[in-house]
C-alpha cells in the first residue's frame, strides 16, 4: 500500500505537476483545478478502495478535503478509529 500523501500526489499530478514549493497544508486542489467534479468521484472511490474506508458527504465537502494534508488527515483519522 502506498503512502497516503504519495497516492494523493500521484492522482492529482496525472495531468499537471504541482507548482514547486507548494504548501500541502494550504494549496486548494479544487480551486486550482487539480480535482474537478468528475475526477472527485473517481478520486473518492480510489481512496475508499485503497484504504478500506468510506467518506461521509460532510467530509467530502469540508475544507480539509481540498488540500493534500487535509485529505491525509481525514484518512489517518478513519484508519485509527
Amino acid at each position: 500500500m502506498k503512502d497516503i500523501k504519495e497516492m494523493i500526489l500521484d492522482f492529482v499530478q496525472k495531468e499537471y505537476p504541482l507548482p514547486d514549493g507548494v504548501d500541502y497544508d494550504t494549496f486548494d486542489l479544487i480551486e486550482n483545478g487539480y480535482i474537478d467534479s468528475m475526477s472527485l468521484v473517481v478520486f473518492v472511490s480510489l481512496l475508499e478502495e485503497e484504504y478500506d474506508i468510506e467518506f461521509t458527504a460532510e467530509e467530502i465537502v469540508s475544507k480539509d478535503f481540498r488540500t493534500i494534508s487535509g485529505i491525509e488527515k481525514i484518512i489517518k483519522s478513519k484508519k485509527h478509529s
